[in-house]
């Protein structure tokens, strides 16, 4: 992976200069969600040591360039810890500002952290010029807070400027520089104070180093670890900001570098200057620059591991690989899919590393890591996704539109989605604030690391899911579909479709792992054209258990039937408008024996209570034939699984026609 950042380091670092990796770009939107333009502004504040006054004012906004943060050097944080080193920045550090020029917001200072900064790093670097400069602009904190403290919350805001230049919905400000004015110090005409001549000597100390010291000593050779290469510049790793991809090799003995000896850092994270920059370059490119995707709700940062000696273009490469992992775990509409689908990404041959991070942008802590994802088996696994949508898209025995619509809040409107593993994490019930492992990720990670799943597993998340609708826990769960709409229950049906769109989103799930060979699952073979039954219904059915794999499975088939029976018997009430139907009798919980055969007979009763037996006669000897009444030996939640299966089964109209006229005879007999 260190090699992989170097070459996207060596690549993003060509033309810049050495304070480009230390900038810090504010995201300027061109346009909002309808398409409407926005002006984004740059606000110069002024502090006019001539009139003692602090000048932030409507009339000194200009567009917003990038040069702005080049030339006034809107540098990163260095740490929330750290003392506020702030000359111009983002429009949200206004308090960072405050912060190095008056001290803390609501605390009695006598000078502002820049000059604590200074003194704290090298004070000979204090001038008495710099030191002078300082005192006078803290005379101007009065009126400073006075014009940045924000009603509403009474502290400091960008929110107060807006509202006091009385900017449109469409304006905003998105960066601020410190431009300095006085006579006395030389300073006629308002002058950026990156621009005074001791600050700027403080602030390539602070950045870089004493250069002077550095080139004066004598150094030996040492490994650099990132390139395996001897050089003489080679030091401890010294990151730019601490919202860094690099930031994963930790100093700290009391957190993730236990077995080390924090006297030897120096030596286990020892890297060339010149490749501790590349790292950062690279680190922010693949950061900010797009290169993340939420996998189960986590957000990962792509990272890609090319072959040593491979000559790979890696604008290209990053790019196909970007849209591939978007495709793969992101909301994205049908169309996008066919139109992305077979993008190749030029035979090369890598591996893929996502890894999971948290951070708030001022710090990161990797928490997962998927490793060595070849891009043979990531391609593989969107064409197979691919393959399994449409082909349960063009199946009869399910509507897999309606179950993959879903509202865009957006566009504000339905639209037909994908299964990828974004619409896979919806139906792996995971309990909010209760589970320290996320199980949705567990299992993405195995299936992306190309190891086998057990099949029980899945059957136990079913069963899970399933529990979470019935007792509507949407609350515990909250990336488990509503299907109640919060409680109101304008939807009698709720748990119907809820039960059907989950069944068929894991036999989905399943088909996907089967053609991955990802799964502990018997697979059988089986003739489409031996023993076809004549009727349109038992054809149907037949061809479900083909496309299902469950042919000669005849546990699965048992359950199934059963699941008609459920069916049969609820179309029964429903009819006679009974509220309570049979779908309560069944155990969420998972189905043994005893509990199959109580349920076969209390559908049985109730079809015998209605007079209509013959509703599930057929079927209950089809559950006959397959049931082993003396060996049976099913999980109980895979009974349940393919019990709903048979529940929420479709046939079309002609099959359904055919299955009355079957029910009528067995009325007769």
């Amino acid at each position: 992976m260190l090699q992989t950042l170097l070459k996207i380091g060596e690549w993003q670092s060509q033309g810049k200069s050495k304070w480009d990796r230390f900038l810090d770009y504010p995201k300027a939107e061109r346009k909002d969600k309808l398409g409407n333009p926005i002006n984004n502004y740059t606000l110069p504040i002024i502090f006019d040591l001539d009139a003692m006054e602090v000048i932030i004012s409507s009339e000194k906004l200009r567009e917003y360039d990038e040069k702005d943060v080049r030339n006034s050097l809107g540098n990163k944080m260095k740490g929330s810890n750290s003392k506020a080193i702030c000359s111009a920045g983002l429009s949200k550090r206004l308090g960072r500002i405050n912060q190095s020029f008056f001290g803390k917001e609501g605390v009695e200072t006598k000078n502002g952290e820049l000059i604590e900064a200074i003194e704290k790093e090298n004070s000979a670097l204090l001038s008495e010029s710099l030191k002078l400069i300082l005192s006078k602009i803290f005379d101007l904190k009065e009126e400073f807070l006075h014009q940045t403290v924000y009603s509403s919350t009474n502290q400091i805001d960008i929110r107060a400027l807006n509202e006091s230049f009385d900017l449109a919905k469409n304006e905003n400000i998105i960066f601020l520089s410190i431009s300095l004015k006085s006579e006395e110090f030389g300073y006629r005409e308002p002058t950026l104070f990156a621009d005074i001549p001791d600050y700027r000597t403080f602030l390539e100390y602070s950045f870089f180093g004493d250069q002077k010291s550095v080139n004066s000593k004598k150094t030996k050779s040492k490994l650099c670890y990132a390139s395996g290469e001897l050089g003489e510049d080679v030091e401890e790793l010294n990151l730019s900001t601490r919202y860094s991809l690099n930031k994963m090799f930790v100093t700290e003995t009391k957190n993730y570098a236990a077995q080390f000896n924090k006297k030897k850092f120096p030596i286990n994270y020892q890297v060339s200057i010149e490749n501790q920059e590349k790292l950062d370059y690279a680190s922010d490119y693949l950061l900010n620059h797009g290169y993340r995707v939420k996998i189960a709700n986590l957000e990962h940062v792509i990272l890609p591991q090319f072959q040593q000696n491979s000559n790979v273009d890696l604008e290209m490469a990053l790019e196909g690989i970007h849209k591939k992992s978007d495709l793969l775990f992101n909301i994205n509409r049908l169309n996008e899919l066919a139109e992305n689908v077979n993008l190749e990404l030029d035979d090369q041959v890598f591996w893929i590393n996502f890894i999971a991070f948290e951070s708030d942008g001022k710090f990161f802590k990797s928490t997962e890591i998927i490793k060595d994802v070849s891009s043979f088996h990531f391609s593989k696994i969107l064409q197979t996704f691919t393959d399994i949508d449409w082909k349960f898209r063009e199946a009869k025995f399910i509507d897999w539109d309606k179950i993959m619509t879903e509202f865009d809040y957006s566009t504000n409107e339905w639209c037909s989605r994908k299964i990828n593993f974004n619409s896979l994490f919806q139906i792996i019930p995971i309990r909010k604030d209760k589970e320290k492992k996320n199980k949705a990720l567990e299992l993405f990670k195995t299936i992306l690391e190309n190891r086998k799943i057990n099949g029980s597993l899945l059957f136990d998340y079913f069963s899970e899911l399933i529990l979470c609708h019935y007792y509507e826990r949407y609350r515990s769960y909250t990336n488990v579909k509503d299907y109640s709409q919060s409680g109101k229950k304008n939807n009698q049906d709720y748990l119907k479709w809820a039960i059907r769109d989950s069944v068929f989103k894991y036999h989905a799930f399943i088909q996907l792992l089967k053609k991955l060979n990802l799964i502990d699952m018997e697979q059988s073979t089986s003739n489409a054209t031996e023993g076809k039954p004549e009727n349109k219904y038992d054809q149907a059915i037949d061809e479900f258990f083909i496309e299902m794999d469950m042919t000669h499975k005849s546990q699965q088939k048992a359950m199934f039937y059963l699941g008609r029976m459920l069916h049969a018997v609820e179309n029964i009430q429903l009819k006679k408008q009974i509220k309570k139907t049979v779908i309560h009798l069944v155990n969420f919980n998972g189905l043994d024996g005893n509990s199959i055969l109580r349920l076969r007979n209390d559908l049985i009763n109730k079809a015998r209570q209605h007079n209509q037996i013959g509703k599930v006669k057929f079927l209950n000897g089809q559950f006959g034939d397959n049931f082993k009444f003396n060996s049976w030996n099913m999980d109980p939640n895979e009974a349940l699984f393919f019990v709903l299966t048979g529940y929420s089964f479709r046939v079309s109209i002609q099959e359904s026609e055919e299955q009355e006229n079957i029910e009528k005879v067995e009325e007769t007999l």
